[in-house]
């Protein structure tokens, strides 16, 4: 039982799995993956023969000290009860699924349990993995953690309490900031003039410059560099400030209410 075993390969579990390995935080010999759709493991397979890879989700809860779910939000109470019946008091669970809270998989196993919302920024090592541990969770399984998902990025501990309004702000986010930038893509190609991948790239550009101009001022600082008294960007945010505030607010209230 001194392996790592993982559960689950969608596009959230591949993106982990290739951040773990890519920064050396695991070994190929010790991680055992388990999949519904056992073909989507051949490329990885191929790659890292020493991956040990079992259809038996009992037979990698019997070899693993630590085992990520990597499964979606529906499916997660359900594998926990497979493999439960080999599951030691000292085993460490950790899963990444949204809307499920610590206290209930405690029903099911009372053991040390770890809850991490990881962000799809984490495919390019940035952004925010969140992360809440029972009271079971030691140090050293702290440790474990914490040192596993800064290879996605930073990491932040909040309280389990407080999990679903910082999962809107840091999982759910790349959505919604990106389906902001589709929008106001659409309608700069219908006021013409630019194709769309003009001004696909201009937005593009101008975001990730502006993603880093962020990290060294603030939100206010910034806008005040770029909206001048009477210009066209000070109009351009009143519009916005008119619209915006009850879409943000109703928001908040749908996503916290869904998670």
């Amino acid at each position: 039982m001194n392996k790592i075993g993982f559960i689950g390969y969608g596009s959230m579990g591949k993106m982990i799995i290739k951040g773990f390995m890519s920064s050396n935080i695991i070994e190929p010999g010790e991680m055992i993956i388990s999949t519904r759709n056992m073909d989507k493991l051949d490329e990885l397979k191929k790659i890292h023969p020493k991956i040990e890879i079992t259809s038996n989700k009992l037979l990698l809860a019997d070899k693993c000290s630590k085992i990520i779910l990597m499964v979606n939000t529906a499916e997660l109470k359900n594998v926990l009860e497979e493999i439960k019946p080999n599951l030691s008091p000292d085993t460490h669970i950790i899963y990444i699924s949204a809307g499920v809270t610590i206290k209930e998989l405690e029903t099911i196993f009372p053991g040390k349990i770890s809850h991490v919302i990881p962000s799809v920024t984490g495919e390019v090592s940035k952004g925010v993995s969140l992360i809440s541990h029972s009271e079971r969770v030691d140090d050293q399984d702290i440790i474990f953690v914490d040192t596993l998902f800064k290879s996605l990025g930073q990491i932040k501990t909040v309280f389990e309490e407080d999990m679903e309004r910082a999962t809107v702000l840091t999982s759910c986010f790349p959505a919604f900031i990106t389906f902001f930038c589709k929008k106001f893509s659409d309608e700069a190609i219908r006021q013409g003039t630019f194709s769309q991948k003009e001004v696909d790239y201009m937005i593009k550009a101008t975001l990730d410059g502006t993603s880093k101009l962020l990290l060294e001022i603030d939100f206010d600082e910034l806008i005040s560099r770029v909206a001048t008294r009477g210009g066209i960007t000070e109009a351009g945010l009143q519009v916005m400030d008119s619209e915006l505030s009850a879409m943000f607010k109703e928001l908040f209230q749908v996503t916290i209410k869904t998670a």
